[in-house]
């Protein structure tokens, strides 16, 4: 008996791809949580403009009164720019674990050095993580990096 399938594969992107340039890591770092948050959903707190409203949060979060702050954690990554295999896998390791991070709940509310700042609150990603296909990096006057975000 020969079966008849009732799929077929279709063609679609599922990716996310971007360029990215920035004056050091700490600049790099920062536009990759907001490539994160602006392809992300979430309301509270998020006017439309990722860089404004993580600002806020991070003030919000900071004010000595406010309960949140007990939520605010700190995760630091050790990005080498020894060379490019060793940077390219370290950023790797940090972009997929913020994205980690904040399927899990927590918010990116800051970037300083290379750490990130999350707060507790939920959001729904979009992104579900960077990927090493078409991931490459030029080191100049400023650091130029290509990504592509799996969706």
């Amino acid at each position: 008996m020969v079966k008849n399938n009732l799929f077929r594969e279709i063609s679609h992107t599922a990716d996310l791809a971007y360029e990215i340039v920035a004056k050091d890591l700490t600049e790099l770092l920062n536009d990759i949580v907001q490539i994160i948050m602006e392809n992300s959903d979430f309301s509270e707190g998020y006017n439309g403009n990722a860089s404004k409203s993580l600002s806020h949060l991070f003030k919000e979060c900071s004010k000595k009164d406010n309960k949140d702050l007990q939520n605010v954690i700190k995760k630091c990554y050790n990005i080498s720019d020894a060379n490019k295999e060793g940077f390219i896998d370290d950023l790797f390791d940090a972009v997929n674990d913020i994205i980690s991070t904040v399927d899990r709940g927590y918010l990116p509310v800051k970037v300083e050095n290379q750490c990130v700042y999350f707060t507790k609150r939920r959001v729904a990603l979009r992104i579900k993580a960077l990927t090493y296909h078409g991931l490459q990096v030029e080191f100049g006057e400023k650091i130029t990096l290509r990504v592509v975000f799996d969706v």
